[in-house]
């Protein structure tokens, strides 16, 4: 595959933009930033929700234009149930013509237990394209009480490690995110997360941060301050790291392997799609809501 402009990167030339394209996506983000950050404020105020919205303000002021305006309904950019009890959010940004982005995905989701408590799921999600083989972008937050928090963040490898050590050299060991995951495991209230799920298990990054964080009865300021603290800084360290080095990376791909990257991370999407969402948001919302937030998120994991 001939290689394409790269749209952004100190180690590759910047993408041409149309006369007033800058101005456009402006426009495009701002309004991008108050539908989301609007429905996010109606969620239950909770630390993890504020380090994710700043996340997801830097990767869409850096990625600028090569994001396309958000296309999602009203009906999926802000849901609930009648009593209030669940509240949720989507958005989902295409990559513009000639980018290496595929798509952004946030998701937020609260769900009222009517036994006391709640559980509350944030995620920020951008996939690349068959232009490149550089990672993902991931990151998982689900907070099942109000002292315990798993975390879930990765550059998403879109290779078989060990048949590519240059991919690890280039994209893990020479980066330096590997100290993220390890300032994050020092934190002493912090375990490890194990999924249930052996496929999942056998996907994430050997740099991948999947911990579990009890911070035991009455923590709730512990945790906070370890959100804001530690968790913040490694998240954002790791999402400049992938905005510096893969979210701008353009290569030479043949086409038949290029084919064979895009199928793997078609199959990964796709059992993304039937472990997390189809299994789990019904346990937050009405069948009918869960069935068109997961198409919409469908069409972005699948191109559907």
């Amino acid at each position: 595959m001939a290689t394409l402009p790269a749209p952004c990167s100190r180690h590759h030339h910047r993408l041409a933009r149309p006369a007033g394209s800058h101005a456009r996506a402006s426009t495009f983000q701002v309004s991008s930033t108050r539908g989301r950050e609007a429905a996010v404020a109606r969620l239950p105020r909770l630390a993890h929700r504020e380090v994710m919205l700043a996340l997801a303000r830097v990767a869409e002021v850096r990625l600028g234009s090569r994001l396309l305006p958000s296309e999602v309904p009203a009906d999926v950019a802000e849901f609930g149930d009648a009593a209030g009890g669940a509240l949720g959010s989507v958005d989902v940004r295409r990559g513009a013509p000639r980018s290496s982005i595929d798509f952004m995905l946030e998701t937020w989701f609260h769900r009222a237990i009517p036994s006391g408590g709640a559980i509350d799921i944030t995620s920020l999600i951008v996939f690349l394209n068959g232009a490149t083989d550089a990672p993902h972008f991931l990151m998982e937050l689900i907070q099942g009480g109000p002292s315990s928090l798993v975390v879930l963040l990765d550059l998403f490898p879109r290779r078989d490690l060990p048949l590519h050590p240059d991919y690890i050299d280039k994209y893990y060991s020479a980066t330096g995110v590997d100290t993220h995951r390890v300032n994050i495991e020092r934190v002493p209230q912090v375990r490890p997360y194990v999924s249930p799920s052996l496929l999942v298990r056998s996907l994430w990054s050997p740099t991948a941060v999947v911990v579990d964080i009890q911070c035991g009865e009455g923590g709730e300021a512990a945790l906070e301050e370890i959100v804001r603290g530690q968790l913040a800084s490694s998240a954002m360290a790791v999402l400049d790291v992938w905005l510096e080095q893969c979210a701008g990376s353009v290569v030479e791909i043949e086409e038949a392997d290029r084919l064979s990257l895009v199928a793997r991370d078609k199959m990964i999407s796709t059992t993304s799609v039937k472990l997390n969402l189809s299994a789990n948001l019904p346990k937050m919302f009405e069948a009918e809501v869960c069935s068109r937030v997961v198409d919409e998120i469908n069409k972005a994991f699948l191109g559907s």
